[in-house]
């Protein structure tokens, strides 16, 4: 019996935060799809190799590590090739990576199938060659 005052505060309490519940700020539907990717760029040499390039941001993953959110910087359109440019912060150091996509089918390997753009990433002083897609592969 002396449990029942505590359970009668805890009862009051929860009616009353039921009567008054804070408003959740509302979601737009947008916000909840799935980004659409502008390109997706695949390359196994010297390792396997990430780049998904979508409207406000570029994701950089090397050799299944951590994956890098670059803010989209720059887009420019040269002939038929699409050139990205973007920098992050990244311990104190800038690191800038450019992408260059080509409209010239690409295959990462013998048997592999057809990309219909080649990809070239320079990043940090690396290069990376690999093919390109309009949409991420599944």
């Amino acid at each position: 019996m002396r449990q029942t005052p505590f359970l009668l505060l805890g009862v009051g309490l929860l009616v009353q935060f039921c009567q008054n519940p804070k408003q959740a700020p509302e979601i737009e539907a947008k916000a909840l799809e799935p980004a659409v990717v502008k390109f997706a760029c695949r390359g196994i040499s010297p390792v396997l190799w990430l780049v998904d390039i979508y409207p406000d941001s570029i994701v950089y993953e090397r050799g299944g590590g951590k994956k890098l959110v670059y803010l989209k910087r720059m887009e420019e359109h040269k002939g038929d090739t699409t050139v990205f440019n973007t920098k992050l912060t990244l311990y104190d150091k800038e690191s800038e990576m450019t992408i260059k996509i080509i409209a010239d089918s690409c295959s990462i390997g013998e048997d592999a199938p057809k990309f219909p753009y080649t990809a070239i990433i320079e990043r940090d002083g690396d290069v990376l060659n690999g093919c390109a897609a309009g949409v991420a592969p599944k």
